[in-house]
């Protein structure tokens, strides 16, 4: 008995030691794995993300500051716009140039003030000259006037003129001390604003540099560089810069090796100022952090492999403790009875382990099915995917409904869809598969093989379960190739036409999309708005405005042609109020172009674009009394200075710098009476004074013009109803008296 004994342990000592040795193996296989995992993970992943994110961050801010400077630099540009541009606040910077202001105090303070007015306002204008043709006045900075006589002193007050050809209206000259008078380096943008009546303007703005340092990094490593669309250089100090834009093109990053340094090239060109941005970074920066991310990378992956080791080992040694503790139930079930010791076969442990996750997979199918359906749907490229789904929507015809879920958990909504369609399609006729593409927007995808009757059935059962919620329907398409994508895209076409209508559901087959047309008679509307607007008639343009909406929402049009054509009554708005000589954003406060393309709805559209003309036309009604009650002041100088002389319509009019049929038209409105009536009255009210101080009628007639002096008291009689001997005794004396 001893013997049978001694010789079953001596079997269990021989089975121990191999299973140690094979556990063992199996975890240092297990410590080779993941060191391997985390070697991947810890050093090349993250030094591939560290390399992404450097260079995602230094586009990022670089685009940030590019975007900052234009838009610093574009203000300055449009300076000339707004200060001389002909209305009533510019005054004092035109006068300069229909009148010699040297003598005239109060015309230079005025001048100064709106100059250094300026100044204030654009903290990087360093300095500012004017040169105005006309009068040959010269100003610089911002308080300096100079009379020019010649060519040569003009050039030597503004050195810069030398630049403006004939042919050159606007230029930026590259940084540096090159115009009078700045003490330091500049960016210099000079421009050329012409003026029919009175000749053309020239201004130079001498910019900081610091407009553009402000904003972006330059040292050893950054460097950056300013160009124009001739791709001369601006601002910077990169001799090789022709190299650099030849290797960016059109492309707005690159890499290359400039010098023989690895560089990281950033460029954009903005089309309203047409300058070139190009940002430059030595890769050796990434280099130099790189090293030190590697070294702690590598500190991190020693700390795992040890960690990883110690974690093994202690896992190593628990198993051969708990295999051994169960040895004994093993050999009995084996036949060898021991006490003690055993190895552990803890095949029911496993069992469970397997069951639950044959549990998690079944599932996690359904997830898993939604998951490549939302792929599909959402990916050019997801038509790989259908292999696996065709097992469970065999069919050979498919349709999509988005429900828009309001905001609502989609996934919620989702789940609960499917579960709906499931407990209700028990035979299986009809293969239903709900997903979620966003927060507010649920897909129905529903696929049947030849009976279309249950496609309309499930269709409408989706859009009882929507609620009061709102749905767009796809048109039929064939299951093979990549239709679930196409249904899916052609549901997405319905929901554009919420622009149009409101109703709660649309479909592809109600609208009518296919026969949709993509053109109208939009243009000759657009002339008939432009005809309107340039009439001031509200009522008519309202009327022929909501005709129009109307015949795009009735019509029969596809939306790419409504929203093109309500983007044109923008734009001819848009250039009304240029011709008219208002800006957007100063009426607006912001560009109606681009609001237009934001209206929700053709509704939305057509309340906005009421209130857009209506503010036009009280601004252009502002600006004309303003206009108006301008001219009708120097009018009345003018006549007031000439009351003496020989009054002729073309002389007033060379004096207010127009032309004698703009006045004449425009004269009896502003003045109340036309010109002939006019200045017979103010003729006769000066005779009325000259009688007052005891003048003779034979002087009064030969002093105000008039060809005789019976022709004076006929017209004095015609108007006053007596003659000028008469009214002087009889109104003049009383008076007295």
């Amino acid at each position: 008995m001893m013997g049978r004994d001694g010789r079953r342990r001596g079997l269990l000592s021989r089975l121990r030691y191999p299973f140690l040795a094979g556990l063992l193996a199996v975890d240092l296989a297990a410590i080779i794995l993941l060191s391997v995992f985390n070697y991947r993970v810890f050093y090349v992943e993250s030094r591939s993300s560290y390399e992404e994110n450097f260079i995602s961050y230094e586009r990022n801010v670089t685009y940030m500051a590019f975007n900052n400077i234009e838009n610093q630099l574009a203000s300055y540009l449009r300076i000339p716009d707004l200060y001389f541009a002909s209305v009533p606040q510019n005054d004092a910077m035109l006068r300069p140039q229909r009148e010699d202001i040297i003598g005239a105090p109060e015309d230079v303070k005025a001048l100064t003030d709106l100059l250094f007015t300026i100044r204030g306002t654009y903290s990087y204008l360093y300095s500012m000259d004017i040169y105005y043709e006309n009068t040959g006045t010269a100003i610089t900075g911002f308080e300096n006037i100079h009379e020019v006589d010649d060519i040569a002193e003009l050039y030597g007050i503004l050195p810069w003129m030398s630049f403006m050809q004939d042919d050159v209206q606007a230029c930026l000259l590259p940084l540096g001390r090159n115009s009078y008078p700045t003490a330091e380096p500049v960016i210099t943008y000079i421009r050329r604003i012409p003026y029919q009546a009175w000749g053309d303007i020239y201004v130079a703005l001498h910019i900081l540099p610091s407009v553009i340092s402000a904003f972006i990094n330059e040292d050893a490593i950054h460097s950056f560089c300013l160009t124009d669309n001739a791709g001369r250089l601006i601002y910077g100090e990169n001799p090789d810069i022709g190299s650099v834009l030849s290797i960016v093109e059109d492309a707005m990053e690159a890499k290359a090796d400039i010098a023989g340094e690895e560089r990281i090239i950033f460029s954009y060109v903005f089309p309203d100022t047409g300058l070139r941005y190009t940002y430059l970074i030595n890769y050796s920066l990434f280099g130099q952090l790189g090293f030190d991310q590697d070294r702690q990378l590598m500190i991190l992956f020693i700390a795992s492999i040890v960690l990883n080791i110690l974690v093994l080992s202690g896992l190593t040694y628990l198993n051969y403790v708990i295999y051994r503790r169960h040895i004994h139930s093993f050999s009995e079930k084996a036949g060898l009875p021991v006490s003690g010791e055993g190895i552990d076969a803890s095949l029911s442990s496993m069992a469970a382990q397997i069951m639950n996750l044959h549990h998690t997979a079944e599932s996690a199918k359904e997830l898993r099915l939604i998951n490549i359906v939302r792929s599909i749907v959402l990916s050019k490229d997801g038509g790989n995917s259908y292999p696996q789904i065709y097992e469970r929507f065999a069919g050979r015809y498919v349709r999509c409904c988005i429900i828009e879920s309001e905001g609502r958990e989609g996934d919620l909504m989702a789940n609960m869809l499917n579960e709906q369609f499931k407990n209700e399609n028990a035979d299986g006729n009809v293969s239903v598969l709900c997903t979620f593409i966003s927060p507010k927007n649920v897909v129905v995808l529903i696929v049947v093989d030849a009976e279309l009757h249950m496609l309309d059935a499930a269709t409408e059962k989706a859009v009882a379960l929507s609620g009061e919620l709102n749905v767009d329907i796809s048109r039929l398409v064939p299951a093979e190739g990549n239709g679930f994508r196409e249904s899916f895209l052609s549901a997405q076409e319905v929901a554009r036409y919420r622009f149009l209508y409101q109703s709660r559901i649309l479909s592809y087959d109600q609208l009518g999309i296919a026969g949709r047309r993509n053109s109208g008679n939009h243009v000759k509307f657009i002339e008939q708005l432009e005809k309107d607007l340039n009439s001031r008639q509200p009522d008519m343009l309202s009327s022929h405005l909501s005709l129009f909406l109307d015949e795009l929402r009735d019509g029969g049009y596809n939306i790419q042609y409504c929203i093109s054509a309500i983007s044109d009554i923008a734009v001819a708005i848009y250039g009304y109020m240029l011709r008219s000589q208002l800006d957007t954003w100063i009426v607006f406060g912001y560009d109606i172009r681009e609001y237009a393309k934001q209206a929700e709805s053709l509704d939305s559209f057509r309340a906005w674009i009421h209130q857009v003309i209506d503010t036009v036309y009280r601004s252009i009604k502002l600006r004309d009394e303003s206009i108006d009650s301008d001219i009708k002041q120097q009018i009345e100088i003018i006549i007031s200075n000439e009351i003496e002389n020989d009054i002729s319509l073309s002389m007033i009019a060379d004096k207010l710098c127009m032309k004698p049929y703009e006045l004449s038209r425009m004269f009896s409105k502003i003045m109340g009476k036309n010109y002939i009536d006019y200045i017979k009255d103010r003729k006769l009210m000066k005779a009325v004074e000259f009688l007052r101080d005891g003048m003779a009628v034979q002087d009064i007639a030969k002093r105000l013009g008039y060809r005789s002096s019976q022709y004076f008291i006929r017209i004095f009689k015609e108007n006053y109803g007596t003659t000028p001997y008469q009214y002087k005794k009889t109104v003049l004396d009383t008076e007295e008296s």
